[in-house]
C-alpha cells in the first residue's frame, strides 16, 4: 500500500498483479513458468548409471602383461587418459591419477549438468603388475547428487587400457 501511494496508483491490486506478471516473465528460467503451467517430468537417469549398493561391482581390474615396465605403464596410462579426459591429479610415485568431473551426457547437443563422470585408477603393488580402474558417477536429483558408478565407461576405459598396456612394450 506504501508503494502505491508514493506512486500515486489508485488501484494497489493491479499494481501487484503487474509486479507478479513481470517477475514471473523475468524468472521464466528459475522455473517461475514451469510453476504455472504444472511442473516439467524429469529427464530419466542415463542407462549407464548404477547407484551404489553394497553388492556393485564398482572397479575393474586390468593385469600387466610380463615385461611392461612402470614407466612404459605410466606413460601408456597418460597418454591414454590425455586423449580423452582432463588429468586433474597425478602421483607416479603412488602410481595414482584422478581425471576432473566431466559432463558426460548430451540430450539434444547440450551437455546435461546433471550427470557427471570420472575416473580413478591406480596400480596396484610395487611391482604395478595390475591396474585397478574406477569410474564414479553422480547424478543431480534436486539438490542432492545420487552417487554411482558409470558401467559402460568403466568396461569401455577397462577395455581400452588392457589392450594398449598388452601392445606396450
Amino acid at each position: 500500500m506504501l508503494v502505491a501511494r508514493a506512486l500515486r496508483i489508485r488501484r494497489p491490486v493491479a499494481l501487484v498483479r503487474r509486479l507478479v506478471l513481470v517477475s514471473c516473465a523475468g524468472a521464466a528460467l528459475t522455473g517461475c513458468a514451469t510453476a504455472a503451467r504444472g511442473a516439467a517430468a524429469p529427464a530419466p537417469v542415463p542407462a549407464s548409471f548404477v547407484r551404489l549398493a553394497v553388492d556393485s561391482q564398482t572397479t575393474r581390474t586390468v593385469s600387466l602383461p610380463a615385461g611392461v615396465t612402470k614407466a612404459v605403464a605410466w606413460r601408456t596410462l597418460l597418454d591414454y587418459l590425455g586423449q580423452t579426459f582432463t588429468v586433474e591429479a597425478r602421483d607416479q610415485g603412488a602410481g595414482f591419477v584422478m581425471t576432473a568431473w566431466q559432463a558426460s551426457l548430451a540430450r539434444n547437443g547440450v551437455p546435461d549438468l546433471r550427470y557427471r563422470t570420472r575416473l580413478q585408477l591406480k596400480f596396484l603393488g610395487d611391482d604395478w603388475k595390475e591396474l585397478e580402474v574406477r569410474a564414479e558417477a553422480n547424478w543431480r536429483e534436486g539438490e542432492s547428487w545420487q552417487v554411482g558408478v558409470d558401467r559402460a565407461l568403466l568396461d569401455r576405459v577397462a577395455e581400452e587400457l588392457r589392450g594398449r598396456l598388452s601392445a606396450a612394450k
